[in-house]
């Protein structure tokens, strides 16, 4: 028997909502996104600093358009995977961001990854639980490497993808594009930095969530 097959054949996707407490000490809830998340995904845009609407949209517009909007909070969960985070302690906030990874097509093992977090927000730890949400539903799903276009001066994202064992593949001007195996457990990483060990516990965090819903069903 092949139980390493097996295990992959019964991976499950994460809760399509659940509560985290992070060790900053936010309390967030992590949801996959729907069209409900609309108004949030404009408040929120309208919300970015300028560096950072370069840094995550390549550019600087002023808000996103009803295409854009339609397109960003419709993902199907196998092409298109999307999860938000909200603040607990402030649920009239926009929210805290949003991690997606899309196929690059639909038999495509590979998937293209963005992460956005409100510059309120940023290194407080809600981005690692999102990346880590969109790592485990995409093995699900059967998506097997990522990939990841970061602005050259983005430098602390890239040495984070970096230190979890991403590999650069190009890199010119505009944009670096590094490469990351997807994660469907802690024993993924293979990477044994600092900032591996933490992205290591929260895929933990994610799937004891999910245990801990299907218990309580």
């Amino acid at each position: 028997m092949n139980i390493p097959l097996l295990q992959k054949w019964f991976r499950k996707t994460p809760p399509a909502s659940f509560d985290v407490a992070l060790p900053s000490g936010l309390d967030v809830q992590v949801a996959f996104v729907t069209p409900a998340h609309a108004p949030r995904f404009t408040a929120g845009y309208a919300q970015l600093s300028e560096q950072s609407r370069r840094m995550r949209f390549f550019g600087q517009v002023s808000s996103l358009s009803s295409k854009q909007l339609e397109f960003l909070t419709r993902p199907d969960g196998r092409n298109h995977i999307a999860y938000a985070a909200l603040n607990l302690a402030s649920p009239a906030e926009p929210g805290i961001g949003v991690a997606r990874a899309i196929r690059l097509d639909a038999d495509s093992k590979i998937a293209e990854v963005a992460l956005t977090i409100l510059d309120a927000y940023q290194h407080r730890g809600t981005g690692l639980l999102l990346h880590a949400a969109v790592h485990l539903h995409a093995a699900a799903v059967g998506i097997e490497q990522f990939l990841y276009d970061v602005s050259p001066d983005n430098t602390r994202f890239i040495e984070h993808l970096l230190a979890l064992g991403a590999v650069k593949v190009s890199q010119d001007h505009d944009i670096v594009r590094l490469r990351l195996p997807v994660c469907a457990g802690p024993d993924d990483v293979a990477s044994t930095t600092a900032a591996a060990q933490r992205f290591r516990a929260m895929l933990k965090v994610v799937i004891d969530a999910e245990a801990a819903k299907v218990s309580a069903a």
